[in-house]
C-alpha cells in the first residue's frame, strides 16, 4: 500500500450560476464544495495514491456534507477538525467569449480561519505519510493559521516527509497585518518543491 500524502488548506462551499449566468440573471446556484488543497487530494486519489486532506470545518449539516463530498473522492477525512463558526463561501461568475469570470468571496471568521495550534495533532496526521503539500493561501487566511502551517511544516521535516507548496499568491487575502513575503519566506524554508508562475514569484519575493 502507498504512503499517504497530506494536504492542508481551506475548503469552501463554491455557488455558481449555471449557463454562464451573471449574478444577476440567476435565481439559484449549482453548489460544489472545492479548495486548492483539497483539488489536489482529489486529484491524487484519482492516480489511486492515498490522499488525505487536513482542515477544520463546522459541525454542522453542512460540514457533514463536506466531509461526504470528500469521501465520494476517496480522501481520507480522519485529521479533520469540527468546530467554528461557519464554512467560507465563494460565489464563482463564469467567464464566456471576451467576459472574464469574477469571483466574490465570503470566507471571514470561516472554522480554519480561526483554527488554533491543538486543533491538529501533526504528529499522528503524519505518522503514515511521505508527502505533505500546501499552498500559500492557507497562511494568508490568519496569523493562527500562519502559525498552525509552521507548526505543520517542522513536524513534517521531523517526520523525514517530502514537502511541496504552491505559492498560489492570492491578492484579496493577506489583510491581517502581515504581508505574504515576511510570512512565507520563513515557511518555505522547510520546502523541498515549490511552484508557482511568474506572478506569485514577483508579489511573494519580489523575483521579477
Amino acid at each position: 500500500m502507498n504512503s499517504d500524502i497530506v494536504t492542508f488548506g481551506e475548503i469552501m462551499l463554491r455557488l455558481s450560476p449555471s449557463n454562464f449566468k451573471r449574478f444577476s440573471q440567476c435565481n439559484s446556484f449549482n453548489v460544489i464544495f472545492g479548495g486548492a488543497e483539497a483539488n489536489v487530494a482529489a486529484s491524487l486519489s484519482n492516480f489511486g495514491l492515498n490522499a488525505n486532506f487536513v482542515t477544520k470545518i463546522p459541525n454542522n449539516d453542512i460540514g457533514d456534507a463536506c466531509i461526504q463530498f470528500l469521501k465520494m473522492h476517496d480522501i481520507n477525512t480522519e485529521f479533520i477538525s469540527r468546530g467554528g463558526e461557519r464554512l467560507g463561501i465563494y460565489f464563482l461568475e463564469k467567464g464566456t467569449t471576451v467576459r472574464g469570470s469574477k469571483v466574490i468571496y465570503d470566507r471571514s471568521h470561516s472554522s480554519i480561519s480561526t483554527a488554533k495550534l491543538e486543533d491538529f495533532n501533526w504528529d499522528k496526521i503524519f505518522e503514515k505519510a511521505q508527502w505533505f503539500h500546501w499552498t500559500g493561501i492557507t497562511p494568508a487566511l490568519s496569523q493562527n493559521v500562519a502559525d498552525i502551517t509552521l507548526q505543520a511544516l517542522k513536524a513534517a521535516k521531523n517526520h523525514n516527509l517530502t514537502v511541496s507548496c504552491d505559492l498560489n499568491y492570492r491578492s484579496k487575502l493577506w489583510n491581517y497585518g502581515k504581508n505574504s513575503s515576511e510570512v512565507m519566506e520563513e515557511l518555505v524554508k522547510y520546502c523541498d518543491l515549490i511552484v508557482g508562475n511568474e506572478e506569485d514569484f514577483d508579489k511573494v519575493f519580489g523575483i521579477s
